[in-house]
């Protein structure tokens, strides 16, 4: 299969040692209280090697005459690397190795005490949310980016630390129809969940509580289901996860200007629209066929940033036109 339907695959199907990479520090919050250092373990503790099992079961009906859907299961072998890590902020990079097949997936970004996030809006539209520095003293932002590296959902939360267990939930997040059902679901639009992260001494579970939304109906008749998934992210060492570490460290340069094309792009707006398509591609197909030119033909960092940004500003563009 060509390299690129398989990512295209792979990534609709799924989505429902590198040295770290220095990114530059976002701002946010009381400077003057430190996190506290069983948090960024608990962070740092998702990195590593995974077998991961995802399932969702929709739970309730919350529409007169909705039917709940079928469970779904699905699963896969993750490598999860930590490409930023300082003491207010971890970035952890997910890259699905499938039988010797690697895609790019999605990454998570952790702040402490930030007072900047990105919403879903609807309509394949973000917005920025400020909030005042005292609202999240003692939080953790969790950022999840998607494939292509533009925003997806955010959540503020605490970690806690009991019983021997290390727990983080968010408040309610606002996403878009997930991968997984994108293709097969017309009749919502919105997905409004609570993420909880637990580490565990096998690895790490994301837990979701979530409410399935209607925008286009009446507004007494918007939810449309509750729904519960879990994401289980175990430890193994029988899995070769070499293509991966290989994969990222060919293109980890083309992705890190991708990262920084984002972030001043996000800094200067307020509101993203997205489009899409253009000329019947998706932005991700884009970008990975551009980081297999860039690392079969290595640039300088300006040429990669260029062609990131054009490619970025198409989609950003056709969508606000």
């Amino acid at each position: 299969m060509p390299r690129l339907l398989l990512a295209t695959a792979c990534a609709a199907l799924l989505i429902s040692g590198c040295a770290a990479v220095t990114e530059r520090p976002q701002s946010g919050g009381d400077a003057a209280t430190a996190p506290d250092p069983r948090d960024r373990a608990a962070i740092l503790d998702m990195a590593g090697e995974f077998e991961v099992r995802f399932r969702f079961d929709e739970t309730l009906s919350l529409r007169s005459g909705y039917q709940l859907r079928e469970p779904q299961r699905s699963g896969g072998h993750e490598l999860v690397l930590v490409i930023a890590d300082t003491p207010r902020h971890v970035a952890l990079q997910h890259i699905l190795v499938m039988d010797g097949h690697v895609v790019k997936h999605w990454r998570q970004d952790w702040h402490y005490q930030r007072t900047t996030s990105w919403t879903y809006a609807g309509d394949r539209t973000w917005e920025r949310v400020v909030r005042a520095p005292e609202t999240v003293r003692g939080t953790w932002t969790q950022t999840v980016w998607q494939v292509d590296d533009s925003p997806r959902y955010a959540g503020t939360g605490r970690w806690r630390h009991a019983h021997g267990v290390s727990i983080w939930t968010s408040g309610e997040t606002r996403r878009p129809l997930p991968r997984r059902e994108r293709t097969t679901r017309d009749d919502y639009d919105l997905l409004l969940g609570i993420n909880r992260h637990i580490i565990t001494p096998w690895g790490w579970a994301h837990e979701q509580d979530n409410t399935k939304v209607d925008r286009t109906a009446a507004p007494a008749d918007r939810a449309v289901a509750r729904e519960a998934g879990l994401n289980r992210y175990r430890r193994i060492t029988d899995h070769d996860f070499s293509p991966g570490r290989d994969y990222w460290t060919r293109t980890r340069a083309y992705w890190a200007e991708v990262r920084e094309v984002w972030r001043e792009l996000l800094a200067d707006r307020a509101r993203v629209p997205m489009a899409a398509e253009v000329d019947g591609k998706r932005l991700f197909q884009v970008m990975f066929e551009q980081a297999d030119q860039f690392a079969e033909a290595p640039h300088d960092g300006d040429a990669m940033r260029r062609a990131a940004r054009d490619a970025i500003l198409r989609y950003v563009r056709a969508a606000a036109d």
